[in-house]
């Protein structure tokens, strides 16, 4: 009985722990997106524009924060430091928030916690946006790109050095955080762990947001390859942490051999020639994970930039007015900013005139999209004799807008992928 008052107590010492690590994470992700638009509003303040307003998503990553704002001819330059004050500002949080944690000692756990997911979320911001930028810009660096000729590389590069940095000194700061209530053993296992466990919860976030990007089956398979791959990563980089910090020798690959492989080596066998083996058998299995997790980020980003990319418009051109039977012609532009050719299955779009609706259209066998090009063509809409009433309320008003709104559809990896689009044009009766 005395001795299961200790570990009963352990136990509970760990849900708080845990209770809290979870809790300050969801908080200090908040902190973070307060902090990123604060320093686009204080930037657009600086140069005299006013803030519409500031959004702060609490249904990260399914909606993003956003800062709305209004400034009178603005130059490149504004433009551009508006747009990454938010890196600026979540570069300065983390490398504050770390150097706090990697000089002070003996801080309270809470406090020591909520620094960590803070100096954490910030760097994540930065460095997302960097690296993934330099392939595919979105956000803060798309709008940076837009007004500045950056080129990518520098991007990238930048990114990755804070990468780098930055997974060094918080995989330190993170053993700390753990040694609250683990022995230095299994807080050093709990560090890997948890970039494991981060790294599968944004790819079940992707997922649950874009698809699968390959059936089922082989989807499973590649993320646990590529979730051995991460953990063994992980410890590798722990050892090498300790290792440059004089810490030790740092973990050993002994502690990934199999228990038959233990008892050869008993019975033996060259530990060293098994060490050899095992280095081999997973420098290979990283190697193919790594290209396997390259080909899944390819997947999802070139249909994101298909989808955020393609711009579709479908216009009315000219009117022919018969109130038995009147014709709208239509032009229809594609613009494909894929490397290779789009072929849009068809196009579904509605006919408004004057805010009501005339008739439902489906357009299909359309031509394909060379690389980067766009295409143009006409199409005839005969419009219903059942809506000569709106045509007729139309001539007495003199006013004649029409509105075109609908969905493109493109075969994707996630399968029949929506390209919406909605165009509006002003065409009288020839």
């Amino acid at each position: 009985m005395s001795l299961s008052i200790p570990v009963r107590e352990k136990r509970r010492e760990y849900a708080r722990f845990l209770l809290a690590f979870v809790f300050l994470a969801f908080l200090m992700k908040i902190a973070g997106e307060i902090i990123h638009e604060a320093g686009h509003a204080l930037f657009v303040t600086m140069f005299g524009g006013k803030i519409l307003g500031i959004n702060i998503s609490f249904e990260w990553p399914f909606t993003l924060s956003h800062t709305a704002w209004d400034l009178a001819d603005p130059t490149n330059f504004q433009l551009a430091m508006i747009a990454i004050a938010g890196i600026i500002f979540d570069t300065i949080t983390t490398i504050a928030g770390q150097s706090v944690l990697l000089r002070r000692k003996g801080m309270r756990p809470l406090m020591a916690i909520s620094i960590f997911w803070l100096s954490f979320w910030s760097y994540l911001n930065s460095v997302v946006y960097l690296v993934v930028g330099a392939f595919q810009p979105f956000g803060d660096i798309q709008y940076l790109v837009g007004v500045v000729n950056i080129p990518k590389l520098w991007i990238g590069v930048l990114g990755f050095v804070l990468l780098a940095v930055y997974s060094y000194s918080l995989s330190i700061i993170l053993r700390g955080v753990f040694l609250i209530v683990l022995d230095p053993k299994r807080a050093t296992d709990m560090v890997p762990i948890f970039w494991v466990v981060l790294h599968l919860f944004f790819i079940m976030i992707t997922i649950v947001q874009y698809g699968l990007p390959t059936p089922p089956t082989i989807t499973a398979t590649l993320l646990v390859m590529i979730f051995t791959w991460s953990y063994i990563s992980g410890r590798w980089l722990m050892s090498l942490v300790y290792r440059l910090s004089g810490a030790g020798e740092g973990l050993r690959f002994t502690r990934f051999t199999w228990p038959r492989l233990r008892v050869l080596t008993t019975q033996g066998m060259d530990k060293e020639r098994i060490l050899r083996v095992g280095y081999i058998a997973l420098f290979s299995f990283a190697l193919a994970s790594a290209l396997l997790t390259g080909y899944m980020v390819n997947q999802y980003t070139s249909t994101y930039s298909l989808i955020m990319n393609t711009n579709i418009e479908v216009e009315a051109a000219y009117f022919e007015l018969d109130l038995d039977q009147s014709v709208l012609n239509i032009s229809v532009k594609v613009y494909n900013p894929t490397p290779g050719d789009l072929s849009l299955r068809r196009i579904e779009f509605d006919v408004k005139l004057n805010g009501k609706f005339m008739t439902h259209e489906i357009i299909r066998n359309l031509p394909s999209a060379p690389p980067e090009e766009q295409i143009s063509f006409s199409q005839l809409v005969m419009l219903p004799s059942d809506r000569a009433f709106t045509l007729e309320e139309a001539l007495r008003e003199g006013k004649w807008d029409w509105t075109l709104q609908g969905t493109g559809y493109v075969e994707t990896l996630f399968g029949e992928t929506l390209l919406r689009f909605k165009c509006t044009s002003n065409v009288e009766p020839a």
